[in-house]
């Protein structure tokens, strides 16, 4: 929300941890290898009524950072194959 300040609408600061912080490649890339070891870790054990949401959620994560990584979709399902 904007504030007024002098007579003047100014931002006010970003919390520190804002979900703003921009991520270096690095980090998203370790964030996706990450992703993809919970996600087959999950799949192995079999999808349950109680982890299939988890599984949906970490696997829409996983197609947004290989997006981001510039990784085709093909590439994303060939790597997150069990």
């Amino acid at each position: 929300m904007r504030e007024i300040v002098n007579g003047r609408m100014v931002m006010p600061e970003e919390p520190k941890g804002s979900a703003r912080k921009i991520r270096s490649p690095q980090e998203i890339m370790a964030r996706y290898n990450l992703k993809l070891n919970q996600y087959k870790e999950l799949r192995m054990h079999g999808e349950t009524p109680g982890n299939h949401e988890q599984i949906v959620m970490i696997y829409s994560e996983i197609k947004a950072l290989g997006w981001i990584l510039g990784k085709d979709e093909k590439t994303i399902i060939k790597e997150s194959c069990v």
